[in-house]
């Protein structure tokens, strides 16, 4: 048969379009997300999880995304409608100012907000996201704890591993149960099947299964959650999520050989520094840099290798070795396309990744733009999927406690929705040319184009109503011995006429 005619034919793989070599017997099949995703997971999760323990481009791709995403925690800054509530403006500052306090009571303090009474909320977001990168998805529970006169809350977030969501005793995937999840008419999650222990614990259960557990509903009776799932859903249908790092783990672990190889081959490269062959018929052991002789190996024909090593021979025996041109002067070029190559697959640029800002300003800002495209939209979805449902369901118990003051919560959605409206900022994304960015930031401000408030957010990473305080305590203690800063020649005098507030219609 011809190259030609058998790059062609259905039979010999060519049904994917392609006449090349290189696809003639690659023949993949259409599948459906669950079937493409769930058979392989397993083992991409400990592919995964490995790589991150002993990878340093794995471990640096999952770290600097969950600083850069999580850092020091999303915040939470209260943003009520008061167009829908009929609010002022200063009613809508003292609600969210007292909203935000008795947020903090809760969500600050581990024992108050951890089932574990390990990690408070904001640390807690770091391990949701670093168990959504490694495994594919990660799932918090919502139970309620006894409340006490310090901890006036009942409402506890448990975070569950991904491996202990399966099916039951291990049972086939079906339409209506794979991966854990059990689903209802039309594909809508219902319930996630919880394992009563991790599988993968070594441990033998004291009784029954070790794939024993109970269903968890994602909702109860109420409407209230009971049960998050967080996963990136690629595709209509996708039970769970897969791995950060799954499109890259072949290329990285090939990576880690290769380098591991030419460090081991530039060590070998110093262990000799002299050979001497002697006129007796005795082989002279070796001498190693500190003087002292090594024992070499199991048998008189194994050589023992030292640093700095001087190898005797015996009479007429020739030492051989290849050049082996160690370190490679052309192993960096190379680490670094595949590193770029890895960077693609994972939204991050190789300079960021590499942590080397080595080119030009304007290079190494694009870079960082570049990155944040991709860790702005993570950290929108770590607030959607992870910050927000639980501050809606603990606004509901504070609501219902009467600790937050909300007429027609319970009573009216169009409402409930106006009281939880939020935004979840973090960390700012740090300056390369600080008095150039905060020029452009104040000139944005001054054109009425952004607020302070957002400004301060994505400069500092602080909250501007929070500090307002200290800010207008100094100005006034400056204000009062005459310190404050002489304006610069040319300078336009700041206006002293204020904005007047948007009045309600």
């Amino acid at each position: 048969m011809s190259a030609s005619a058998g790059a062609g034919s259905p039979g010999a793989g060519g049904s994917n379009g392609g006449s090349g070599a290189g696809t003639r017997w690659w023949n993949p099949f259409a599948r459906s997300a669950a079937r493409d995703t769930l058979p392989k997971l397993g083992t991409q999760r400990g592919a995964s999880r490995e790589l991150v323990a002993t990878n340093p481009i794995a471990a640096g791709a999952i770290n600097t995304s969950v600083d850069r995403i999580i850092g020091t925690g999303l915040a939470f800054v209260a943003a009520p409608d008061r167009r829908v509530l009929g609010w002022s403006a200063d009613q809508a500052e003292e609600w969210k100012a007292a909203v935000q306090a008795e947020f903090s009571l809760w969500a600050d303090d581990p024992q108050a907000s951890d089932y574990t009474g390990e990690q408070n909320f904001y640390q807690a977001q770091a391990t949701a996201v670093r168990g959504t990168k490694e495994s594919g998805d990660i799932f918090t529970m919502l139970p309620m704890a006894p409340r006490t006169r310090m901890q006036p809350y009942g409402l506890r977030f448990q975070l569950i591993e991904a491996d202990r969501i399966g099916n039951p005793l291990g049972q086939m995937d079906t339409d209506e149960v794979a991966g854990g999840i059990r689903f209802g008419p039309g594909g809508r999650p219902l319930a996630a099947h919880i394992y009563d222990r991790h599988p993968g614990g070594g441990y033998a259960p004291k009784a029954g299964s070790m794939y024993a557990g109970e269903w968890v509903n994602f909702t109860g009776d109420s409407g209230r959650r009971r049960l998050l799932h967080h996963y990136k859903k690629n595709r209509p249908g996708q039970p769970r999520g897969v791995p950060y790092l799954a499109p890259v783990i072949d290329v990285i672990k090939l990576l880690g050989r290769f380098t591991n190889a030419e460090v081991e081959a530039a060590v070998m490269n110093a262990f000799f520094a002299l050979i001497i062959e002697t006129e007796t018929g005795n082989t002279a052991p070796v001498f190693g840099a500190d003087g002292n002789a090594s024992t070499g190996g199991s048998s008189p024909d194994d050589i023992g290798l030292g640093v700095a090593a001087v190898l005797g021979l015996a009479k007429g025996e020739k030492a051989s070795f290849a050049d082996p041109k160690r370190p490679n002067p052309n192993a960096e070029g190379f680490i670094h396309m595949l590193v770029g190559l890895i960077g693609m697959g994972l939204g991050i640029p190789r300079e960021v990744l590499l942590k080397q800002f080595n080119a030009s300003y304007s290079a190494s800002k694009a870079a960082l733009l570049d990155a944040w495209v991709h860790f702005r939209s993570e950290r929108f979805w770590a607030g959607l999927s992870f910050c927000q449902p639980i501050l809606e369901t603990w606004m509901a118990e504070a609501v219902y406690l009467g600790r937050i003051k909300a007429p027609g919560f319970f009573a009216d959605p169009m409402l409930r929705w106006a009281y939880t409206r939020a935004a979840w900022p973090g960390d700012s994304m740090g300056s390369i040319n600080p008095k150039d960015e905060v020029a452009a930031y104040t000139a944005a401000i001054d054109a009425r184009l952004m607020t302070r408030e957002r400004a301060e957010w994505e400069l500092g990473g602080t909250d501007w109503n929070a500090t307002f305080d200290q800010k207008l305590a100094e100005h006034q203690r400056l204000a009062k011995v005459g310190l404050l800063p002489v304006p610069k020649a040319g300078a336009a005098a700041p206006s002293s006429e204020p904005i007047e507030p948007e009045e309600n219609p």
